[in-house]
């Protein structure tokens, strides 16, 4: 593999990883956005607003994973080029 195959290769590894993270943060939004018009209702109850936090909870935690995805392959590729 040449070198710009390697940087193509991690240029579209990491442009992947960037669209996934913003597709969880747009998701992040909408999440918040729920809970606290659910929060908000006279018509929640605790079992819909514990949905609603976990669901926010599980897209926080796919954006760490991809942000740790991303730290690691920046490590991965440190010093080389």
């Amino acid at each position: 593999m040449s070198s710009l195959d390697f940087d193509f290769d991690l240029d579209s590894r990491m442009s992947r990883l960037e669209r996934k993270w913003r597709e969880a943060y747009d998701a992040g939004k909408v999440a918040r956005a729920d809970y606290e018009t659910l929060a908000a209702s006279a018509k929640a109850n605790a079992s819909l607003l514990d949905l609603a936090r976990e669901r926010m909870a599980r897209i926080e935690a796919l954006k760490a994973r991809i942000i740790e995805e991303m730290d690691r392959l920046e490590d991965s590729t440190a010093g080389k080029g």
